[in-house]
């Protein structure tokens, strides 16, 4: 029995139709969508399997069909809907089902009415689950008609199985009944347990069931009541039937019946379903609901198929082109124009020229009276040749049209102009406007699918258009990173000629007396030259503009970097300043989501600080750690430690603000104010303890592994 499925359970196609005409209306209410569904008892069993599914339940019984609706959301409904149509509508459905499914429907929709007026009558404490229950009673039949078409057709078309033998067929052809296939998927929906009875045992015998639990007794009368009805129905058997169970009389209950038989005759007239179980199957309104399911069917996938297309859109051009193409592709519009909205301005601007000026067409959404305005403000769907257009007193007067939309008109050589806003409940996209030379207010189902179309696009524009920003911002930063290579490459070219300048110079410094360190000018020399290659390792960082972004995204290997910065600085800057290193690193610290040259930038900094105050040389200590707890959240520590006096008071004070520096001349005093903003930025903390035998900077970095 688990291979029995009820998400492919067919439909009538007149049902489906009106379902799919209802998603696609204009802030479809819950209420419309739940009256719909209720009468139909395959689209009911695909809802309540879901709700009660892990996924949507988190244990709330559910007995009702606007209970099991409200878990799911209507957007989670019209996908129900939707699916059960293109299902059916590919699942080569043939006609012959459809006397099985309008018996089928007529006596799930009566037996549930009459179960929901006797719960009523019978102060049934939960009417609604009555009729749940009542609906769902013979689902088993539709399963077993769609799981074993051409053997369940033979089967009913036997001339002695009536339906109080059915049963027994059933097992003898399938070795289960459709009694017992609904009372296990009622259990398998979380139904309750009077729920799954009252379907497994609605054809016992009646003295069976006398003494049973209210509600499988009122879907056993139900169901007596809804398969016979007016014109099986005989006082006697159930007038007994109805006493035995709740006193109720016959008269009572013929009243009920008959009722409820003239309110399923006017909902299938309204459906334009044709229960009169000899109806010819082959019927003008039954062709005519299957055709209409097919286009509504082709238009959602070629619907949902552009909107596919729209998100292979690389910029706005094809962006417009895409929706141009869709609407003829979908309703055959040949000419239409796109007017693109533009949040700075507050206008929305023609996606092409006009005349031959070039100059494109702008029209203030402030400005209402435009068609183009109007509908973008109120998220409407208009027509300038329908009569409730504000913008005209005249319908078919296109002079009465704002100046505008008469150029927008002309421009398009048609008649009239329909405009579909493109927009979410946030943003305004676009307005597609198109041409017409005919009214679409006797058009209700073309008005219908517009609407659903915008919606659609609305959702693909929104992904498509945050795609095209990210596009176009990578390419301004490739644009603008290889300008700055360019820049870096032009300004190193004078310093690496002055930097040769200073070696000359150096060496003509140094006399047969002196050495070129005994030079008073030595020392200003090699500041200049310091700062020269400072300067040019700040012009080169230019060139890795694009790669800091790449970076944000792979993080950084703390202890390698670490290992590498002293490594580079081993021969130079230590020997420079007669320093070494030690270093203790946390081998189970792991890459974490810090910027790589952010955090190099941090760490170069305190280790030339470092080096620098040791004016008589000494040892930088450097360690690391992992899984530091501060506050609860996990952090790792870089300790930067030196040997050297300690820092002045002063200098304590406003260690991390800009200041004059106690290097000399030359130097800004901005390295450890420009550190502090560097570790800011990467959410972390930095600290400074100093005495005399040295000073110790401490930083906590976020523990974020990549």
């Amino acid at each position: 029995m688990n291979e029995l499925k009820v998400n492919k359970l067919p439909s009538l196609p007149h049902v489906l139709v009106e379902m799919l005409e209802a998603c696609q209306e204009d802030g479809a209410t819950f209420q419309r969508m739940s009256q719909i569904i209720s009468h139909d008892a395959a689209i009911t069993a695909r809802v309540i399997s879901l709700a009660n599914s892990s996924f949507y339940n988190r244990g709330t019984e559910i007995k009702s069909i606007e209970r099991a609706l409200l878990v799911l959301g209507t957007d989670t409904i019209k996908t129900i809907v939707i699916t059960a149509a293109v299902q059916q509508f590919f699942s080569g459905f043939k006609s012959q089902h459809l006397v099985f499914l309008k018996q089928f429907w007529k006596h799930s929709l009566s037996t549930a009415l009459i179960a929901k007026a006797l719960a009523i009558l019978t102060s049934y404490p939960n009417p609604d689950e009555a009729y749940l229950t009542a609906l769902l009673h013979n689902i088993g039949e539709v399963v077993l008609d769609s799981h074993f078409p051409q053997e369940y057709a033979e089967l009913r078309s036997k001339p002695e199985v009536l339906t109080h033998k059915l049963c027994k067929f059933e097992q003898e052809a399938f070795s289960v009944d459709h009694t017992q296939i609904g009372a296990w998927l009622a259990k398998e929906w979380n139904l309750s347990s009077f729920a799954v009875d009252a379907i497994e045992f609605h054809h016992a015998e009646p003295e069976s069931i006398q003494d049973a639990h209210h509600l499988v007794k009122l879907i056993y009368l139900s169901s007596q009541l809804g398969t016979f009805q007016q014109d099986y129905f005989s006082g006697d058997s159930f007038a007994d039937l109805g006493y035995q169970l709740f006193e109720l009389n016959s008269a009572l209950l013929k009243e009920i019946v008959f009722k409820v038989e003239g309110d399923v005759k006017e909902m299938a007239k309204t459906l334009n379903i044709e229960i009169d179980i000899q109806a010819d199957i082959d019927s003008e309104n039954d062709k005519k609901a299957q055709v209409k399911l097919a286009e509504q069917v082709r238009k959602i996938g070629l619907i949902q198929n552009v909107s596919t297309e729209l998100s292979h859109a690389q910029n706005r051009d094809e962006l417009g082109r895409s929706l141009r193409t869709s609407l003829e592709l979908l309703f055959g519009f040949s000419q239409s124009e796109v007017y693109w909205f533009n949040p700075e301005s507050k206008e929305l601007v023609s996606g092409q020229a006009h005349g031959d000026n070039e100059v494109p067409i702008k029209v203030k959404l402030s400005n209402e009276r435009s068609l183009v305005a109007q509908s973008a403000a109120r998220n409407q769907v208009m027509c300038s040749l329908d009569h409730n257009i504000e913008a005209s007193s005249s319908a078919n007067d296109s002079n009465n049209l704002s100046v505008v939309d008469q150029q927008i008109t002309r421009g398009l050589n048609s008649t009239g102009i329909v405009c579909c806003p493109i927009r979410t409940h946030e943003d305004l996209f676009c307005v597609l406007v198109i041409a017409c030379e005919h009214s679409l207010s006797q058009s209700s189902h073309q008005i219908r699918l517009l609407k659903y179309f915008t919606e659609e696009m609305a959702q693909a524009c929104s992904k498509t258009t945050e795609k095209i920003t990210r596009i176009e911002s990578d390419a301004s930063t490739e644009a603008m990173a290889q300008r700055a290579r360019e820049i870096a490459h032009e300004a190193n070219n004078p310093l690496n000629i002055i930097n040769n300048y200073l070696v000359s110079l150096s060496n003509k410094l140094t006399g047969p007396a002196e050495s070129y360190e005994q030079h008073e000018l030595a020392e200003e020399l090699d500041i200049v030259r310091e700062e020269l290659n400072r300067t040019s390792q700040i012009i080169l960082r230019l060139r890795d503009l694009k790669q800091e972004a790449v970076e944000t995204q792979s993080g950084v290997d703390i202890n390698t970097e670490i290992k590498n910065l002293c490594t580079l600085y081993e021969h130079s800057l230590f020997v420079l300043h007669d320093t070494s290193y030690q270093l203790d690193l946390d081998q189970d610290l792991k890459r974490i989501g810090t910027k790589r040259n952010q955090f190099k930038q941090i760490i170069t900094n305190l280790i030339k600080n470092a080096s620098e105050a040791m004016p008589e040389g000494g040892i930088i200590f450097i360690s690391t750690a992992a899984n530091i707890n501060l506050n609860g959240q996990g952090y790792v520590e870089i300790l930067i430690k030196d040997q050297g006096p300690g820092l002045p008071e002063e200098i304590a004070k406003s260690l991390f603000k800009p200041v004059t520096s106690t290097k000399g001349d030359g130097h800004s005093g901005l390295g450890l104010s420009i550190t502090k903003n560097l570790v800011r930025d990467a959410k972390g903390t930095i600290s400074c303890r100093s005495n005399e035998k040295g000073t110790t900077f401490q930083i906590f970095l976020p523990q974020e592994s990549l």
